[in-house]
């Protein structure tokens, strides 16, 4: 049973003697603003209890306004409130409701609410309420209840939800210039769209998808919209269009420079074999005046096998199939090439390479060749293909491809897998720093004229991305739009179907990295949900991440 405020009682005024007088201090003063008088603190059962009342003779109906006397009752409200000296405390309060002397109110009574500490219908104070609420919006629910019941605030991980899902998300019906992107609420099946405000710098708005029509209708619902940042997607660009409206679209730079970095990647492992025949330009010829990789292949294995190597140490050191290395130890002179039909990896090699340089794994580009008549075995396939191997399944892990290849007398430079060689192609248009190997690479790879030709289209490419003068691009376009290389073309040609949004990118200072920051952000607050957030709660969570609530 609650215990009703003692009136008579006065225990919260504390005489502190002084030298020069006593001077009284009440505890009143933590709650000066929240217009309550304390009349009593007491501890019990490791909590501490307040007992308060309104400071005020009156009270204001809430409904019109009226200041009223007339009590016509009195109620206990048990309200939580921040903890004090490590251990909880409950305020009771007493509540008095009064008779609304406004006969046109609606209301013949209503209930008093005291300054700005106690909400209606609410059982935590103000301040409670905020700290409640920075938890909840930074953690999980269940890790937001055990934080809270650390520092004395009692409460449940549902109720925690309940807080977050009663706020309601503001309408940004002004906004003028924002960024958007998209992020994968389940990665490869679902994704969404978060939109950011640009001149604030926070998120608005989550989107359930990340389709043409859902952004459509968020700008038909923002008409003050006058500019979008964002990536290269053509749903954005396409949604933006289809307002009719008149908005700047602003391509991002980072977007243009990683779709350029990709066209090399792509480029290189087209163009794989004329690398990989320069790495081994040394070896010996055939008759016919081709490198002939299998003699020489076959007079390491059989010096290898005279030093005492067994087979595992022989094809770990040459880096060919072990079934290879058995077939040249038994024979004392190289066999003859068996038909083509047994091994016939020239067929394939620029269809694998293509799919490698796609992202395709190469147990995939396996099983798609098999269906193409391929007769080989998966093991061989592995280690026939091992200079693409950037540490894949079913890939030697690329410190062992990496690892220098020892033959007597002399060492193998190794083969470099294509996204190193385009990391490294890569540092050298972007004028970073590089080691002396990385630099002798690129001086090799400039006797080919295909590469000779992508790196100074990327070069300059980035140069016109990272300036300010527009007339370079027309430039740009104009050279490399009929380029013999076909990558080159079609991404001319994705320049030119987005020309106005690549030219806002280069004369306007609008970058959409903030967005990107967001998108991480939200993957980490997925990550301490354990996946399972919906879209709302996730859509509250990234909104109201820098409100200050207070």
């Amino acid at each position: 049973m609650s215990k009703t405020p003692n009136k008579d009682k006065i225990s919260t005024n504390i005489q502190y003697s002084h030298s020069d007088g006593s001077i009284s201090a009440d505890i009143s003063i933590l709650y000066r603003s929240s217009e309550l008088s304390i009349e009593d603190i007491e501890y019990e059962h490791q909590t501490y209890h307040i007992y308060a009342r309104s400071s005020l003779s009156y009270g204001v109906c809430p409904y019109c306004g009226s200041i009223s006397v007339r009590i016509h009752s009195h109620y206990l409200r048990t309200i939580a409130d921040l903890s004090m000296l490590g251990h909880p405390v409950v305020i009771t309060f007493e509540a008095r409701k009064f008779f609304c002397v406004n006969r046109k109110c609606s209301k013949v009574t209503f209930a008093e609410q005291p300054g700005d500490e106690i909400f209606r219908y609410r059982r935590r104070t103000r301040r409670c309420e905020a700290v409640v609420t920075q938890h909840s919006l930074n953690l999980s629910s269940l890790v937001a209840q055990k934080m809270l019941f650390g520092i004395g605030i009692r409460i449940s991980s549902d109720t925690i939800l309940r807080d977050i899902h009663r706020m309601t998300i503001p309408k940004c019906t002004g906004v003028k210039r924002v960024g958007v992107d998209d992020w994968a609420y389940r990665k490869g099946c679902t994704y969404g769209s978060i939109i950011v405000d640009m001149d604030i710098g926070a998120v608005i708005d989550l989107l359930g998808d990340r389709s043409q029509d859902g952004f459509r209708m968020w700008l038909e619902s923002h008409t003050a919209v006058d500019m979008v940042s964002r990536d290269r997607s053509t749903d954005y660009s396409a949604a933006i269009a289809s307002t009719g409206k008149e908005i700047t679209e602003v391509a991002d730079r980072f977007h243009l420079i990683k779709n350029i970095s990709d066209r090399i990647t792509k480029i290189i492992g087209a163009n794989y074999g004329d690398y990989r025949s320069s790495v081994r330009i040394g070896e010996e010829k055939e008759d016919t005046g081709k490198i002939s990789l299998r003699s020489t292949m076959f007079n390491e294995v059989k010096e290898l096998q005279a030093s005492g190597k067994k087979t595992n140490q022989i094809a770990d050191t040459l880096g060919i199939a072990r079934q290879t290395v058995r077939k040249y130890m038994k024979c004392e002179s190289l066999p003859a090439r068996a038909s083509s039909e047994r091994y016939p990896y020239y067929l394939y090699d620029s269809f694998v390479e293509k799919e490698y340089s796609c992202g395709k794994d190469l147990s995939k580009v396996y099983h798609t060749i098999k269906e193409k008549g391929f007769k080989g075995s998966r093991t061989p396939f592995y280690e026939h293909y091992r200079y693409l191997s950037d540490g894949h399944k079913g890939c030697r892990p690329k410190e062992q491809v990496m690892k220098m290849k020892k033959s007597p007398g002399k060492e193998r430079e190794p083969l470099l897998p294509i996204r190193q060689i385009s990391y490294i192609v890569d540092k050298s248009i972007r004028k970073k720093k590089m080691e002396q190997v990385e630099v002798s690479l690129i001086d090799k790879m400039m006797s080919f004229g295909w590469f000779k030709e992508t790196y100074y289209a990327a070069s300059s490419f980035y140069d016109i991305i990272n300036g300010d003068i527009l007339e370079r691009l027309d430039e740009w376009l104009d050279k490399y739009s009929n380029s013999a290389i076909a990558e080159l073309r079609s991404f001319s040609y994705g320049i030119k179907m987005d020309i106005n949004a690549v030219r806002n990118a280069i004369a306007l200072n609008v970058s959409n990295g903030i967005v990107e920051g967001y998108v991480n952000k939200l993957k980490a607050v997925k990550r301490v949900m354990y996946g399972r957030a919906k879209i709302e709660l996730l859509k509250r969570k990234m909104v109201f991440a820098n409100y200050a609530f207070n």
